[in-house]
């Protein structure tokens, strides 16, 4: 998780930040920049109202369908990557 935290407060102007935990002081909470959350909402909307539009006349059966394909297909999606960073880190 530091190492999650660390490049989100690297990357460009910072898309997180470490808060401490106001309960237990030896903690310390990762959140979003406020500006980075404005970017990445802007970047994903017009994805998501595309989505929205193209799902909006499916009936409950349809997008049952769709949603049950994408478990599988992202463990597969997770699986390749993990195989390509292995081969990158193995010089393969």
């Amino acid at each position: 998780m530091t190492g999650i935290l660390n490049r989100l407060e690297r990357v460009g102007a910072g898309y997180g930040s470490r808060v401490p935990d106001p309960a237990d002081r030896r903690r310390v909470r990762g959140a979003a920049v406020p500006a980075a959350v404005t970017r990445v909402v802007a970047l994903y909307q017009p994805h998501y109202a595309r989505l929205t539009d193209l799902f909006a006349d499916l009936f409950a059966d349809e997008l049952a369908a769709i949603t049950d394909s994408f478990t599988p297909t992202t463990a597969m999606a997770h699986s390749n990557v993990e195989e390509l960073r292995d081969r990158d880190t193995k010089g393969g």
